[in-house]
């Protein structure tokens, strides 16, 4: 059997250009609007000693147009802007049709089917180019590993899939993930250079991209040993290659900034959709 190759989903690229489309028709929309306060004469500009003239041609009778003068300026730029609302207006419609003939197309689920659609008997002997979500989803989650062990008297806090974190904040970010499909592993033991092993609180995968997202929440940055601790760890997420805004989120608590749900709705939003 062949090697596999990691092809991601790529149903984000549609929605990235279902956004643009929608971009596009708004762009469009606006010149739409101003096509009906928009002259009709011509505009024919030369060059003298260096300086543009403009001309305002709106009968046969005057082919060559008649001299604008600089206190009329405005009737030169709004034939000028009329005109490249038109242009833009073609590129606009040229673009938003190759959109969607694109999308009427595409279909990326395809290379899956392919694979699951195969006699049972036939696809063990085939290694996929790509293996369908559901797989892959499942030997991710089911990867075996020993996380951070508790302490013996530390508080004992659940999430809704019966997952043990160490606070009702990491409740609040696990429930979250959870409604979302998004899946995760609780504090998975990370190599990091200059420090050693760390538990992230959340190592998150990114199904369209099948990407790991590491979340960690600092939930005590009123207590000035933890907030020391908490920026070395983020340096040293960092100088590991973890980005923030990319592959690494970073949420905070005190007492006078409580965390919330929107706050976590917000990041998968942002990070995950």
């Amino acid at each position: 059997m062949g090697a596999q190759i990691t092809i991601p989903k790529t149903n984000r690229i549609v929605q990235t250009l279902s956004n643009l489309r929608l971009e596009l028709r708004k762009e469009q929309s606006k010149i739409v609007d101003n096509a009906q306060t928009q002259p009709t004469a011509n505009l024919r500009v030369i060059t003298n000693h260096n300086q543009p003239q403009y001309y305002i041609v709106d009968t046969k009778e005057v082919p060559n147009g008649t001299y604008l003068p600089r206190k009329e300026i405005k009737k030169a730029a709004a034939i000028a802007q009329r005109d490249y609302n038109k242009a833009t207006s073609a590129i606009l419609k040229k673009q938003i049709k190759a959109i969607d003939t694109f999308l009427a197309d595409y279909t990326p689920n395809d290379i899956d089917d392919v694979y699951t659609k195969l006699h049972p008997g036939r696809r063990i002997l085939v290694t996929p180019v790509r293996e369908p979500d559901e797989e892959f989803i499942a030997a991710w989650q089911h990867h075996p590993y020993t996380g951070k062990p508790f302490e013996i008297n530390a508080p004992e806090y659940y999430t809704s899939t019966g997952v043990r974190v160490r606070s009702k904040s990491e409740v609040i970010i696990a429930d979250a993930l959870s409604r979302a499909n998004i899946p995760y592993r609780y504090e998975y033991p990370t190599s990091i250079k200059g420090w050693g092993t760390l538990y992230p609180d959340f190592t998150c995968l990114d199904v369209q991209t099948r990407k790991e997202i590491i979340w960690e929440h600092f939930g005590l940055m009123d207590d000035p040993d933890y907030t020391s601790n908490a920026i070395q760890k983020i340096t040293h997420f960092i100088a590991n290659g973890y980005i923030m805004g990319k592959n690494f989120i970073a949420t905070f608590e005190s007492k006078s900034a409580q965390f919330s749900v929107r706050q976590v709705q917000s990041y998968i939003k942002a990070f995950f959709k």
